[in-house]
């Protein structure tokens, strides 16, 4: 035991991240984490004073526990605690605990949010995926007038029992900060334009996933200081992206769409323009980007655009024009899991701001020699999961130390001609990720070890060497 101890303290002393059994074996205690997850676990185990010293999360998530749990054992330390995804149907605190500050019990049996009075440094509470009915029943009154002391983070939501916004809410929290509905009724049509009337002045994350809404409610506008908005996987389509819902977000500096059976750019960008820096459409059916399409964010702040699983089959031409007036902001561009097959001379030039670019997951199989040019702060290239056979010559164009260029899952043939790239990899010291197709070596062993012994390395005589270094 003594072993043990000395072996956490140095573990917390130094920072490292070696894991050791603990709480009667069942559990690996590492950094400050005791994790008891998936152990077919039937009750809180037993963990002694001198294992947790310092340790403040516990999870014990995807268990059997039930309700008659001992709930005693949670360690005084504990500040993080983790029960979602056991069969929990009610909650007895038996002890005052007022080191816990986050509670998950996601994913259980509750029919009614528990009484939580002996946890009153509770500042997250996480209750999605309960059977909790949205009446005052399920949201009792006097448990959220006794929340509302300290609550900043509420997580609630259910596909079956979630049919209403729940009264007590709206009027018992003034602190919260972030707000969470993920899953609802299909009777769950709409918000009420008193639903955030506590907390319309402090809420800053407002998530509101996997919904029936029709669109996006109206009641958002209520929201100034609102920094996030998660409007996902709701079926809202374009005509239920209401202009007049976005029209108070000033300070809205996140959006996403995600999965929201979109066919179009949102018009409603315009609108938040001078705030907005991330932008999040993934898995909408985009097909394509009109070439007036990105008039809307034209000179704007965006400086992260994620386009991934948008059936894309092109980079967007409104990307950049010759003007060079559009996204210049732009540092993330994220094209992923598209059905983009050819990267032309003009597609994303003169975006100098640009940092990280991803084609992951599209049928690349073609990029101009002429492309990527103007780029001078591009560090990361993903061409993992393509259809490329070759180092596209076309990242010579980019005159930066430490380029990051990902080739994995890419069948890349490494022949002689690689030598071309070869020397701009050691000019500027690429760093180049993935296996050769032809030969069972990783690129940059076949570039440092086996493009020097080429026969006609050195010359200009390579057929590929199309750009000059």
């Amino acid at each position: 035991m003594a072993m043990l101890s000395l072996c956490l303290l140095l573990s917390l002393c130094f920072g490292t991240a070696f894991s050791v059994s603990c709480c009667s074996s069942v559990c690996e205690c590492e950094s400050h984490v005791i994790s008891c997850e998936s152990k077919s676990l039937v009750d809180i185990p037993i963990c002694t004073p001198a294992e947790v010293i310092g340790l403040t999360e516990m999870r014990l998530a995807k268990n059997m526990i039930p309700s008659s749990m001992t709930f005693s054992r949670i360690p005084d330390s504990i500040k993080i605690l983790d029960l979602s995804r056991n069969r929990i149907d009610t909650l007895n605190i038996d002890k005052i605990r007022y080191s816990i500050e986050s509670l998950d019990l996601s994913g259980n049996q509750l029919v009614t949010v528990p009484t939580l009075t002996k946890l009153p440094s509770l500042h997250n509470l996480v209750l999605t995926s309960n059977p909790i009915p949205s009446d005052d029943h399920g949201y009792p009154e006097a448990i959220f007038r006794q929340l509302g002391t300290n609550l900043t983070s509420l997580h609630i939501g259910h596909p079956q029992t979630f049919q209403a916004f729940p009264r007590t809410i709206s009027t018992h929290l003034p602190k919260l900060a972030t707000l969470e509905i993920n899953g609802a009724h299909p009777r769950f049509g709409n918000l009420p334009p008193t639903a955030f009337t506590a907390f319309e002045l402090v809420l800053q994350h407002l998530y509101i996933r996997n919904t029936h809404l029709y669109a996006v409610p109206l009641t958002l506008r209520r929201l100034r200081n609102l920094r996030e908005l998660y409007f996902e996987g709701n079926p809202i389509q374009d005509y239920g992206l209401l202009p007049e819902a976005f029209s108070g977000l000033n300070s809205l500096e996140l959006l996403s769409l995600k999965n929201d059976s979109l066919t179009t750019f949102p018009a409603i960008v315009d609108n938040l323009s001078e705030n907005l820096k991330t932008l999040i459409l993934d898995n909408n059916r985009l097909l394509f980007i009109r070439e007036n399409a990105l008039n809307m964010v034209n000179m704007s702040n965006i400086k992260n655009l994620y386009l991934r699983g948008c059936q894309l089959d092109r980079i967007p031409g409104a990307m950049a024009d010759d003007s060079g007036t559009y996204l210049q902001e732009l540092k993330v561009l994220d094209l992923s899991d598209n059905n983009i097959q050819s990267i032309d001379r003009n597609d994303l030039h003169d975006l100098k701001q640009l940092t990280n670019i991803s084609f992951s997951g599209n049928p690349l199989a073609y990029v101009s020699t002429l492309a990527f040019k103007n780029l001078p702060n591009l560090a990361y290239i993903d061409f993992s999961t393509t259809s490329l056979k070759v180092i596209p010559m076309a990242v010579t164009n980019i005159q930066r130390a430490e380029l990051d260029i990902d080739l994995t899952n890419t069948d890349v043939e490494c022949v002689c001609e690689l030598a071309c790239f070869e020397k701009y990899y050691q000019q500027f010291r690429v760093h180049v990720h993935g296996d050769c197709e032809t030969v069972s070596v990783k690129l940059t062993r076949y570039l440092q070890e086996t493009i020097p012994r080429c026969p006609n390395y050195g010359s200009t005589t390579f057929p590929n060497c199309t750009n000059s270094l």
